[in-house]
């Protein structure tokens, strides 16, 4: 229902009458495979922004042009090309993962059309040329701040570390944790690598087995709940494990994962019907849609990054999420949805206030300060954003923002 209502929202904005000062942008998501429920959330944002600047009395018009990228490399070129060549776009947005954005950005740039990347994350992307800028937070940065948070705010020192190998956005994420937390003085005890896209995840129950000491005869666990207060822009209490005396020996206090969505859901309700239950930290990947679900059903806390939070209670986010319920019948399930919507609304902000040709847009995007999107306050050090990470939490089936990150 709500890919059709989507569709139709698309068909009214594409076949809107002709305005002598309408903006044309193009848009590129991937609608097919594992991705697609994610990036139509995405998509969704992005038409929500359109229907809300055509119907403010600003005077300017914005009309889409949609592109729905396959996830092979030539589907993704293909659509890159149609709308790089499509007369009168003066900027292009969209695609969420890594790998469709380093393919797609040098077929942007080689004809001089500027594209806002809306929520890849490969530091590479801010250096693929003066036509190519990001809106995420990059992977590099998302491990680093994963980490001050497992140090800092949930107090841990003994990890498992679950950890993509497969050189894609999460294995990034997972490197740069891995450094910040040694450097903090955290201790990863076993760091288990996933090789393969649908791997065998029996030998990570097998490794924490073999992590557990038995239980100890004189040493009690006492949860003491942290207050929100303690924390900068958190919205609920933080529990955290103190014990009256230390083990005998390290034990895992939490399971950090780096895997893309679909391997992060499996190993969730693997470590549910082993009883192998830990809290767990997660990277970005967790903010997918088919992981929601996995989420609410895991039986401890976890934690994870997402690019926004939709329980935020600024005017501008409440708006948000209320309007896109009106527009599409449920709220937006992640925050690629809230990067889809500011995404138009800065290219359409460059344009009001530079001017709308693509010169204008590549050369006012940078000059970017402190805009106030539904994702945070966000500004352009150079082709790349600057805003909050935030970290979400689910327990006892419930989802809320943990904290924001800078």
């Amino acid at each position: 229902m709500k890919i059709l209502t989507s569709l139709l929202v698309i068909f009214c904005l594409m076949s809107s009458p002709l305005h002598a000062d309408e903006i044309v942008l193009g848009t590129i998501f991937g609608l097919k495979g594992s991705q697609a429920p994610t990036a139509q959330e995405a998509l969704n944002g992005a038409l929500l922004a359109v229907q809300k600047i055509n119907n403010s009395k600003s005077g300017t018009k914005i009309r889409l042009e949609v592109e729905s990228s396959a996830g092979e490399t030539t589907g993704i070129l293909n659509s890159a090309n149609k709308l790089a060549q499509s007369k009168g776009i003066i900027a292009a947005t969209g695609i969420i993962d890594d790998n469709t954005a380093l393919t797609a950005g040098p077929a942007f740039q080689a004809v001089q059309l500027p594209f806002l990347c809306t929520g890849a994350q490969a530091d590479a992307l801010s250096y693929a040329g003066t036509n190519i800028f990001t809106l995420a937070v990059p992977d590099i940065r998302t491990g680093q701040l994963l980490a001050e948070f497992a140090c800092n705010i949930m107090q841990i020192s003994n990890i498992l570390l679950v950890r993509s190998d497969l050189a894609d956005s999460t294995a990034r994420q997972a490197d740069s944790f891995a450094r910040r937390f040694k450097q903090n003085k955290g201790n990863i005890m076993a760091e288990m690598r996933i090789t393969e896209p649908d791997p065998d995840l029996s030998f990570i129950s097998e490794k924490l087995k073999d992590l557990a000491p038995p239980p100890p005869a004189n040493s009690t666990v006492i949860n003491e709940t942290v207050g929100a207060s303690d924390f900068v822009d958190s919205a609920v209490g933080l529990t955290i494990q103190k014990r009256d005396t230390n083990p005998a020996k390290p034990q895992v206090e939490a399971v950090v994962v780096f895997a893309p969505a679909r391997i992060g859901a499996k190993l969730l309700e693997q470590l549910k019907n082993d009883r192998q239950v830990y809290p767990i930290l997660g990277g970005t990947s967790f903010d997918n849609v088919p992981m929601q679900q996995t989420m609410k059903a895991y039986p401890s806390r976890i934690y994870f990054a997402s690019q926004a939070a939709m329980d935020r209670e600024a005017p501008l986010v409440r708006s948000f999420v209320n309007s896109y319920k009106s527009l599409f019948g449920s709220t937006p399930e992640t925050g690629y949805a809230a990067l889809g919507f500011d995404s138009v609304m800065l290219l359409a902000a460059t344009a009001k206030r530079h001017g709308s040709t693509s010169t204008a847009i590549r050369n006012g995007l940078p000059l970017i300060k402190d805009f106030e999107g539904v994702c945070g306050k966000i500004s352009f050090q150079e082709n790349g954003a600057e805003k909050p990470l935030y970290i979400m939490q689910v327990e006892s089936g419930q989802k809320s923002m943990a904290t924001s990150l800078d």
